[in-house]
């Protein structure tokens, strides 16, 4: 009997219906819906973080010092971008043993720092890290408000984006590093949180500061161009020479003419200055790139084809895409561009390091909540093994598992690609309908 019965169980058809419904009983169920559960998860998460957090009080940084000794450069009128300049700085400040590494940001990043080095570098690091903390927070509340997660039917989406948070080696590296990648961010989420309620002007002004302190966020502007957003990209020009004129009339122009002989420098292949170093082919260098140039050198092909491969493949892209970046650009869906513009910057950036994925925390924590409120669950668990992958992957491995962000960070694009452009196939089939 009992045979039997297991029998017409494993025999019996499992609808698609079903597995929803089954779905919807777990995401949609009281547990996930009362305040008490929110408010114990929230205070559990925050215990978890604040013993994650606490072991940076007390170790080295290590891009902390190369910011520091900028920012002290920038004030003692010491070429921060010439070699022995910068190291016999930094020898001053934290002897000959220990290795602070070359800065090669903006100007403007090391001359907004300047204040700060009224602090010892101790004083200094820690205060770096409890803003990074305090801006982290910041992001959660503009996720929390981009995403419109007031209007949720369950706690899910909160329970995901806190653990995207808690859960996270590219944001371990940037608080232990001391970097700048969670500033740039939130930069870039208040931009458009500022745009989305028509704060036009502070919105540019927000978004120049992050392109001057590092480049990718004027992919925003080059969309704002194909949507014909004019106003926006007049004041973009206004604040880019504001900013500029100002950094000018405070510090000096030198900087900047260092800055960009530095740059033209290192754009191009060949031999480099060892204050530099190589940083396009070394193993951390999780971009197509860093990819391309590793396969070059396992298989001994000038790295001088590199670029123009990378070019090639853009050009490819765009052409084979087209037609749908039209529709994404019809769309005006803030949110959607962000998701797609932040993977882009990664994969085609020169250089994206472990901490640059902080950044993904937006597309991930997007297209979760739209699979969730849409009720698309067979894409649930593509996106939570995508999210897995990027956020909590292996940090070792020879090449090309070193590659695994860059790889995931590809293939979840493909996934968001998928799932937009699927579901505005059934939205259009269902207004025939």
């Amino acid at each position: 009997m009992g045979f039997t019965s297991l029998k017409m169980i494993l025999k019996k058809e499992i609808k698609k219906e079903e597995i929803y419904s089954f779905i919807d009983r777990i995401v949609y169920s009281r547990f996930f819906k009362k305040k008490f559960f929110l408010v114990a998860f929230t205070i559990l998460l925050l215990i978890i973080f604040w013993f994650q957090v606490l072991p940076h009080f007390y170790t080295w940084d290590t891009d902390s010092p190369s910011f520091y000794t900028a920012a002290k450069g920038t004030l003692e009128h010491v070429n921060i971008y010439d070699q022995k300049e910068f190291q016999t700085l930094a020898n001053s400040l934290f002897g000959r043993s220990l290795v602070v590494y070359p800065y090669l940001y903006w100007p403007i990043l090391a001359q907004l720092y300047a204040p700060l080095t009224v602090l010892g570098y101790s004083a200094y690091s820690q205060f770096i890290l409890i803003l990074n903390i305090l801006l982290l927070f910041l992001s959660m509340y503009l996720i929390y408000s981009l995403l419109e997660l007031k209007n949720r039917k369950t706690n899910l989406p909160l329970v995901f984006l806190f653990l995207t948070i808690l859960v996270n080696n590219p944001l371990e590296t940037t608080l232990h590093h001391g970097q700048v990648n969670i500033l740039v961010f939130v930069l870039i989420l208040l931009a458009a949180w500022l745009l989305k309620y028509d704060h036009e002007y502070a919105s540019s002004l927000l978004l120049c500061l992050a392109v001057y302190i590092k480049i990718y966020p004027i992919l925003f502007l080059i969309l704002f161009v194909f949507q014909k957003r004019y106003r926006y990209l007049v004041y973009s020009v206004i604040n880019s020479i504001a900013i500029f004129l100002v950094s000018v009339l405070l510090f000096s122009l030198d900087s900047w003419l260092e800055f960009v002989r530095m740059g033209l420098g290192n754009l191009f292949y060949g031999t480099k200055p060892e204050f530099f170093f190589d940083y396009n082919a070394q193993w951390g260098n999780c971009s197509l790139n860093g990819f391309i140039s590793q396969i070059f050198i396992k298989y001994d092909i000038s790295r001088g084809y590199v670029m123009p491969i990378v070019l090639v493949l853009l050009i490819i892209c765009f052409f084979l895409f087209k037609s749908k970046i039209k529709q994404l650009l019809k769309s005006k869906d803030l949110n959607l561009d962000i998701s797609f513009i932040l993977p882009l910057s990664l994969i085609f950036s020169t250089i994206s390091w472990n901490h640059h994925y902080i950044i993904m925390i937006f597309p991930l924590n997007f297209l979760f909540y739209r699979i969730i409120s849409e009720r698309r669950y067979n894409y649930l668990l593509p996106c939570l093994f995508f999210a897995y992958t990027i956020l909590l992957h292996p940090r070792g491995g020879g090449f090309p598992f070193n590659q695994i962000l860059f790889f995931s960070t590809v293939l979840f694009l493909g996934l968001l690609y998928l799932y937009h452009f699927t579901r505005s196939s059934l939205n259009r089939r269902t207004e025939k309908i």
